[in-house]
């Protein structure tokens, strides 16, 4: 019998790296709803869930870094021409979304990358990650369901690992601050107890010079 997790009813966050060009946006809002239906909530994207006045760079450190996993959505932008194949050319990925990706794997959060097809991911996607080819008509939406299903997954026993071993470490600096406080508390305890014993040292003796003083008259 397994064992229920239990973080299964907690949502995943995934913040979304995508262009936000409109001729891009029918395949972002394809590889949303397909995270949605796997459980995760799509946030944090500058430009699409998110504004701020804040520096650029600065929002999007923050916002993958309090995001469970990192979702690519990754669409054809810029023309590339191979360096050692000059007739070589394709269209490549935004460079801020290489960028972002490895802002996460810094972060150490899971990236679900999902590219269309015809898009050039160069060299650091490939050996970064693992990702989805989709095509942008859908068509192949079907024959590729049992990998997404299986890559979502995967992604989802990893946050759920993460957030067990945050509620443990945060369940051990609790009992480290407890154990602390309770020893402060003990020594300031022996501290008075110590001033309590030197008083009471010190009436003793004052009462055998009086009786010495009684004694001698």
């Amino acid at each position: 019998m397994s064992q229920v997790s239990p973080y299964q009813a907690r949502k995943a966050t995934a913040f979304v790296s995508c262009s936000l060009r409109i001729e891009d946006k029918p395949f972002v809002d394809y590889v949303e709803a397909i995270v949605r239906q796997m459980g995760f909530v799509p946030f944090g994207t500058i430009g699409r869930h998110d504004a701020s006045p804040k520096p650029i760079w600065e929002q999007m450190k923050e916002n993958i870094k309090s995001a469970d996993c990192i979702v690519l959505a990754a669409t054809p932008r810029y023309l590339q021409q191979d360096i050692s194949d000059k007739l070589r050319t394709g269209k490549a990925m935004s460079e801020l979304l290489h960028t972002e990706v490895g802002m996460a794997v810094a972060a150490d959060r899971p990236v679900l990358a999902f590219v269309m097809e015809g898009t050039e991911v160069g060299n650091f996607l490939p050996q970064a990650v693992q990702y989805i080819v989709l095509k942008k008509d859908k068509s192949d939406f079907f024959d590729k369901w049992p990998l997404i299903q299986a890559y979502c997954h995967n992604a989802r026993l990893m946050i759920e690992k993460k957030w067990a071993e945050d509620d443990r470490n945060g369940v051990i600096k609790w009992i480290v601050r407890g154990l602390a406080a309770f020893g402060g508390l003990a020594l300031l305890g022996l501290a008075g107890g110590s001033s309590a014993d030197e008083d009471d040292e010190g009436d003793e003796e004052a009462v055998r010079e009086d009786y010495d003083d009684e004694e001698s008259e």
